[in-house]
């Protein structure tokens, strides 16, 4: 059995409908996020924010057209039962100088060999960016930020109703993170539900995710981070795991890919002659020493464009790179549209027509809306992903049916992610505990986005033994290759 207790901040003012009765009432359906907008805190670096969302039409693959998805509430709204529970059942955990504990003692079954509590029942926070605090109880609509968090908790809720079927008993508590750190710092000081859960997941951005991933190392409980793709984020902290694999871990499956099927030395990596991008050859250059081992090393081949040439090429000379009886290689890591725009432009008319080209891009091209997608089709566009959701997978289809059932929406990207992650990590959870990450390296899963398949990140210099490295991090390190052929991108490993 699974109890979902609705913590949510309550609204400002005179606004003391619960946001939970607000989705009951006017639940959007699928538009996707990209940043948030926040007004009212300058200071945060808005890099993982976020994004505003986009229009109502949606490609359709099954039928090659794009559809119109008006808003639709159903009468089936929720399958979860939503229960006060008395603070006497869940006692806060209070600071005594001691190690925290994570269960009552009549609540653990068993103890692990490596101290992870098997419980009766357990208690977990998932802590999203809500933002409570825009909701309007005199407008029809939901704030539009707001609904990132909306479409991931009802892939979340529709996972936890599958746990509840397979024994997982669990409390499970929602948060407003705010997209703030101020609002994660005031949960993480007065929230008793965050400090007696033994799993928190979430929140977005990448401030609150360290904010959480400093609590999480410091009172020994597991926070898994669905979004944020950022390294860095904790120094030597086993509790964090992180679901979105880093710019690092996309690198190094973009040239291994590259690798197993094509020669290295038509391999090019390109990019703006300055130096943080520069920078991030080493990874391509790594990986590539790594496959190479044991054999004589040819260098990659690198293209480097000057800032002023960027916008144009126009000086800029492909001809000598062009394979006219071979495949040539592209790698651009750059996300910024009008330099790949204007590189993609440069290697189409500077090819031969009858050569071919192909070209590894990064997972942000797939949002670009100036390109041409005729260069995606001629120069054979791959790009590296962390979630790519098969339309024709009959699990997929599947999800699709009940998500619309439940919600009366077409689920986005979001609700799968939701979905996956909490399914995956309540198994976890109910198999191995309250110290779980220490098994995930044996438990690899299909997922409806993507595969699961964590590693622990160590500290250079501590790898000589699994029993002594310093851990850094556990991470997903499988990353979806998707190539763009007819006009739509495919997954191609």
């Amino acid at each position: 059995m699974i109890l979902a207790r609705n913590l949510l901040r309550p609204l400002s003012g005179s606004k003391t409908i619960l946001f939970f009765a607000f989705l009951l009432i006017s639940l959007s359906s699928c538009d996707l996020f990209k940043k948030i907008q926040d007004d009212d805190d300058t200071t945060v670096d808005t890099g993982d924010e976020l994004e505003p969302i986009q229009g109502r039409r949606v490609y359709d693959p099954e039928t090659g057209t794009w559809v119109v998805v008006e808003e639709a509430v159903t009468e089936k709204m929720d399958t979860i039962a939503w229960q006060e529970v008395p603070t006497t059942d869940d006692p806060p955990i209070t600071s005594t100088g001691e190690s925290p504990i994570t269960g009552n003692q009549s609540n653990v079954i068993d103890v692990t060999d490596f101290g992870s509590q098997i419980l009766n029942n357990y208690n977990i926070s998932v802590v999203l960016p809500w933002l409570t605090d825009r909701f309007n109880a005199m407008d029809p609509n939901i704030y539009y930020n707001s609904l990132w968090a909306i479409n991931y908790y009802n892939g979340t809720k529709m996972a936890l109703e599958v746990l509840a079927n397979e024994g997982l008993n669990a409390t499970v508590s929602a948060m407003d993170s705010g997209a703030s750190p101020s609002t994660t710092s005031g949960l993480i000081r007065g929230s008793e539900d965050l400090g007696n859960a033994h799993l928190i997941v979430g929140p977005y951005r990448r401030d609150n995710v360290a904010l959480l991933a400093q609590y999480a190392q410091q009172r020994e409980k597991v926070l898994v981070s669905p979004q944020s793709a950022a390294s860095g984020i904790s120094n030597l902290n086993p509790n964090y795991v992180q679901v979105n694999p880093t710019l690092e871990t996309h690198s190094r499956a973009i040239i291994r890919h590259a690798l197993e099927n094509h020669d290295p030395r038509n391999i090019v990596l390109v990019s703006k002659d300055v130096a943080n991008e520069v920078s991030r050859f080493n990874y391509f250059r790594d990986e590539y020493a790594i496959w190479n081992r044991g054999r004589p090393a040819t260098p990659l081949n690198e293209l480097l464009i000057p800032e002023n040439e960027a916008a144009s090429m126009e000086r800029v000379n492909m001809a000598p790179l062009l394979q006219r009886s071979d495949t040539t290689v592209f790698i651009v890591p750059n996300w910024e549209e009008t330099f790949v725009y204007a590189l993609l432009r440069k290697i189409d008319v500077s090819r031969d027509p009858y050569s071919t080209v192909i070209v590894y891009g990064m997972p942000q091209w797939k949002d670009f809306e100036k390109i041409d997608f005729d260069y995606y089709e001629k120069l054979r566009v791959h790009i590296s992903a962390s979630v790519f959701v098969n339309s024709l997978d009959p699990k997929v289809k599947l999800f699709k049916e009940q998500y619309y059932d439940l919600y009366g929406a077409i689920p986005t990207e979001e609700a799968f992610v939701g979905y996956d992650v909490m399914l995956y990590f309540g198994r976890m959870l109910k198999k191995y505990g309250t110290k779980f990450q220490y098994a995930l390296e044996g438990e690899e899963a299909d997922a409806l986005h993507t595969h699961f398949a964590f590693e622990r990140v160590v500290r250079p210099g501590t790898t000589s033994g699994i029993e002594t490295s310093q851990i850094e991090q556990f991470e997903n390190k499988f990353v979806n290759i998707l190539k763009f052929e007819n006009y739509q991108f495919q997954k191609d490993n």
